[in-house]
């Protein structure tokens, strides 16, 4: 295939706990699979021309900085709207969904509590038959969401306490309040994600360690949950 162009958005505004792992862990795959990936690093000084990638990502920033990243992505809202029409890769981890959210461009809103929403979780998806892990930190809530989503909870939390749906996909776009980072602790999901970009084109390889770590974390949340 092509050279295959990622777009790191606000990597230094959006990059709270180490989320650009989730980069590192998408073009190694790519890679493997004889992907030639480029990865261009942009943020409030730059252009973003939405012709130019085939996936965006960001991740998870302050209020401050997540307000900065509303104000600059505003004036390409068109652009988003019709890069996810297009089938353009989006992943959106963390409180990176609050931009999405402020920018208006996806059926779903958002707002504030007064507590944090902070530990692991563990999810299902119909994307893949394995579960899906991960972290949150937030002190906010998904309401009044129309898009399909992404993830059903098996422990932790949804949209908001008690909701048992959690993330939003639509098209290509992927977004969770999920970290960890997000990709290297799912590694079935990221190979999902890089079939679903190579199609016919993928080939099967040889598991890797990440794959080990995936599954030692959920056989001790097997086993614990079998001790109660």
């Amino acid at each position: 295939m092509k050279t295959f162009r990622i777009a790191h958005l606000y990597y230094d505004l959006l990059n709270m706990y180490g989320e650009n792992g989730n980069i590192r862990a998408l073009v190694k795959r790519l890679e493997e699979q004889k992907v030639k990936v480029t990865v261009d690093f942009l943020s409030l000084d730059n252009d973003i021309d939405f012709n130019n990638y085939d996936l965006f990502y960001f991740g998870s920033g302050t209020k401050e900085n997540i307000n900065l990243a509303i104000k600059h992505l505003s004036k390409y809202k068109e652009d988003l709207i019709k890069a996810i029409d297009a089938n353009k890769y989006f992943i959106i981890t963390g409180t990176g969904l609050e931009v999405i959210a402020g920018l208006n461009i996806l059926d779903f809103k958002m707002k504030d509590i007064d507590f944090q929403i902070i530990g692991e979780q563990v999810y299902t998806t119909n994307l893949i038959n394995e579960k899906v892990i991960g972290f949150q930190n937030r002190n906010t809530v998904i309401i009044e969401c129309n898009e399909t989503p992404l993830f059903s909870v098996i422990t932790g939390t949804g949209y908001e306490p008690k909701n048992y749906l959690e993330g939003i996909k639509k098209n290509n776009f992927y977004g969770t309040y999920l970290l960890g980072p997000l990709l290297i602790r799912n590694p079935y999901f990221l190979q999902y994600i890089v079939k679903d970009i190579l199609g016919k084109d993928y080939k099967i390889l040889k598991e890797d360690i990440s794959f080990k770590a995936y599954h030692e974390f959920i056989k001790n949340f097997v086993d614990e949950k079998e001790k109660v």
